[in-house]
């Protein structure tokens, strides 16, 4: 009886953590990066996961076990008649208004009805197995290990295994399994829905027969009754804070490291991992680590994260990122631990399922919908980690006591004394040139953080001084002296900062030598650089950064300029704008870019003047590069330049066979397609190679590097770019320049919109 439970449950888990980014890929071509894309799909996912818990939960309260194993046999077999996965025919979102309506409704027809039958999958059978009558079954709740030890399974099994040798749709073709086997992603994720719901059903059975052989069937029908006091309120608002912290914390971890330390592809992966893995460790039962040992490893973690703000030491990544990480893995070993120890009797579990699950779904609403609002920086992630500290156990139960008046005055004087503490050495200015040593980081950080783990025995006491750490770290790292502007939208933090570049030589019209120093404005999302430009009005006129005129893109627009400039250029993705200085009058440059923030700064006069100094006419189109396009007339450009891919994530959606089929539809018959390609990790010249000549078409690629002294001096960056046209004359001129180079055209490396392999272009020297 037992490892048909366990199985059931590792299924439901492992399906449930590969429908969400299969489903999320093939609305992807249609919908595009819309944040108000992924805020639905998560908020679709939460509501249809509680509505599981909460079925699961009525089920179990309301009938007997042989009605319940009846119903849901049911329930079980609906979404059978709706496999395999796959949208409707046609399927397409309204041209106008709101795409969210669509999105629920695509959403509820595709994957609701499997979603939500295996979201009822583990509460209903621990509470089926509870009344079993199996030796395990007073203490179903390991079971609820192995629910997320299949959730992790399905987390790394997608990006490793699934997504690289399955397509999504088609039985044949793309992909490297399906020239071995006719299998995609959605026939196979059916075979495993089918294979999961007949286990379930043969528990369903199993529970029915072991409830009739221990004589509980009545018990089961009955649940309340069977031992389980009803949980007091203060209980039940403690289960759901003990998980919404945890959940919290785990964007909130997610978006800092992979934002601010390390902008690493699939990085987002290790933090829900070790998330997960909490879980699988607190609710296994040969777990030995209390939450109070736990907790004391969370305190000491989280100073430190604390001082690291204080010292300012965010570039260095090699070392932030391991403690950042291990920060995340104690807030979940502690909070879940607490849960875990805190779990009702088993008569009781479907009701702290449902709580548990609305905690996760608060946190993620916080840290996807409300903090973006009402936030300007990653602010949800220390306010997660103090709330921890408050959650942690106590060193000693004496939670029966009262507070002295004494006492209280020192939880409050303690963290006031350290601020004090922190402000006499912020005071201290360090000598010029050591500002970031690891002596001035130890002055800064080393006093505070020693008072502070002095405090560990106090929670209250301790969690406000972590607080008044957090605090001041947190306003000297996000409104510096250099910060021209700072804003939050839900794509991430943007920042205008000024950059000086090192002092260069010159010599004027006497031939006397001077120095010469330039600053630059830099815009800036997390840690990737998106556009600069000179503040000196001499040097402003010239394209900075991956756009310098000795650069390709420069050579492409000197190119086009000597055969006449295209009235009618595309630009997929803003930045700064240095582009737009490239413009020439008669020309009109139409920019799409989703951010409508990034418009706004790159409009803004007193931060970029790209736009307002261009001889072209300027227009900015906001939303997805590739929606956008779609609704402008065939033939209408003379040039696309698609410049929308950063360190960490592609949109994978603009680099397939059908994306880039869409930009020749729009182009000219002689329009030329720029694509750049700068990408510390990923080989991305690979994939435009072998869609283009998929399509028959002809590509070049130049790796630039800076090699003159007045290049660095104006502030240009090594840059990697494409350029791709119809037929080998339309590049003939580029052709003839030894830098550029025809690159390999790799089937393997051939992206659709049904299939794409981003593990393949790793650049893993990098890693």
């Amino acid at each position: 009886m037992l490892p048909l439970y366990v199985l059931a449950t590792l299924l439901s888990a492992l399906l449930l953590f590969t429908v969400e980014p299969m489903v999320a890929k093939m609305l992807l071509p249609l919908l595009g990066g819309s944040p108000a894309v992924w805020n639905t799909c998560m908020v679709f996912y939460q509501a249809v996961l509680l509505a599981g818990y909460a079925y699961a939960h009525l089920l179990s309260r309301r009938l007997g076990l042989k009605t319940q194993t009846a119903a849901h046999a049911v329930v079980l077999a609906l979404p059978i008649l709706l496999l395999p996965l796959a949208l409707p025919r046609g399927a397409a979102p309204p041209g106008e208004g709101s795409p969210i309506p669509w999105t629920l409704g695509t959403l509820l027809l595709v994957a609701g009805a499997p979603f939500f039958v295996l979201s009822t999958t583990g509460p209903l059978l621990q509470r089926w197995f509870a009344g079993s009558g199996h030796r395990s079954a007073r203490d179903p709740y390991f079971l609820y290990a192995a629910s997320n030890a299949g959730s992790l399974v399905g987390l790394l099994l997608y990006p490793l295994a699934l997504e690289p040798l399955l397509p999504l749709r088609t039985a044949a073709g793309d992909g490297f399994l399906p020239r071995l086997l006719p299998l995609s992603q959605s026939t196979l994720w059916s075979i495993g829905y089918a294979a999961f719901a007949v286990v379930a059903a043969a528990c369903a059975v199993a529970a029915v027969r072991g409830a009739r052989a221990a004589g509980s069937t009545k018990a089961a029908a009955a649940p309340a009754t069977d031992g389980g006091a009803a949980p007091s309120w203060r209980t039940r608002a403690l289960w759901v804070l003990l998980a919404l912290v945890p959940s919290s914390a785990l964007l909130g971890t997610t978006q800092y490291v992979t934002a601010d330390i390390a902008a690493v592809p699939l990085l987002w992966v290790i933090p829900l991992a070790l998330y997960l893995l909490t879980f699988v460790l607190v609710f296994s039962p040969r777990w030995r680590f209390p939450s109070r040992h736990a907790g004391t490893l969370l305190a000491v973690l989280v100073a430190l994260v604390a001082a690291s703000f204080v010292a300012s030491v965010r570039s260095r990544g090699w070392l932030l990122l391991p403690l950042h990480l291990a920060t995340l893995f104690a807030v979940g070993l502690t909070c879940h631990g607490r849960l875990a120890e805190k779990r009702p009797h088993p008569s009781r579990l479907t009701e702290f399922y449902l709580l548990v699950a609305l905690g996760g779904a608060l946190g993620g609403v916080f840290n996807a919908i409300v903090a973006p609002a009402i936030f300007r920086s990653v602010a949800e992630y220390p306010i997660a980690l103090f709330a921890a500290c408050l959650l942690r156990p106590r060193w000693k139960d004496d939670s029966s006591r009262r507070p002295s008046t004494a006492s209280r005055a020192l939880d409050l004087g303690t963290p006031l004394a350290l601020a004090g503490l922190i402000y006499l050495v912020h005071l201290l200015r360090a000598a010029p040139g050591t500002e970031g040593s690891w002596g001035v980081v130890a002055v800064r950080a080393g006093g505070p953080l020693l008072l502070t783990l002095a405090l560990i025995g106090w929670r209250t006491r301790f969690a406000l001084a972590v607080g008044v750490l957090m605090v001041a770290g947190w306003v000297d790292n996000t409104a510096p002296a250099w910060s021209l502007h700072r804003e939050r939208t839900f794509f991430g933090v943007l920042r205008v900062a000024t950059s000086e570049n090192p002092p260069f030589k010159l010599m004027d019209a006497q031939g006397h030598e001077y120095y010469r120093q330039v600053v630059f404005h830099v815009l800036v999302h997390g840690a990737t650089r998106h556009g600069s430009q000179a503040v000196d009005r001499d040097l402003a006129v010239i394209p900075t950064s991956y756009y310098h005129p000795t650069g390709p893109i420069g050579q492409v627009f000197s190119e086009l300029l000597r055969r006449g400039p295209p009235r009618q250029v595309g630009l997929v993705g803003l930045g700064a704008g240095a582009l737009a200085a490239y413009g020439r009058p008669g020309q009109r440059f139409t920019y799409f870019e989703i951010d409508p923030a990034v418009i706004r700064i790159a409009r803004d006069p007193q931060l970029f003047t790209y736009l307002a100094d261009s001889k072209a006419a300027i227009e900015t189109v906001p939303g997805d590069g590739r929606l956008s396009l779609s609704r402008e007339p065939d033939g209408k450009f003379g040039l696309i330049v698609l410049d929308a891919f950063s360190s960490d994530a592609i949109p994978v959606h603009l680099l397939t066979r059908e994306a880039m089929g869409l930009y020749f539809q729009k182009l000219t018959k002689d329009g030329i397609l720029a694509i750049h390609l700068s990408n510390k990790f990923m080989r991305l010249d690979r994939v435009v190679g072998a869609v283009a000549s998929n399509l028959g078409l002809d590509v070049l690629i130049r790796r630039d590097r800076v090699e003159a002294p007045k290049e660095a001096f104006e502030g240009k960056d090594a840059s990697i770019w494409a350029v791709v046209a119809r037929n080998r004359s339309g590049l003939e001129t580029l052709a003839k320049d030894s830098r550029w180079t025809r690159p390999g055209a790799d089937p393997r490396y051939l992206w659709t919109d049904d299939y794409s392999n981003v593990l393949g272009v790793l650049r893993w020297a990098t890693f």
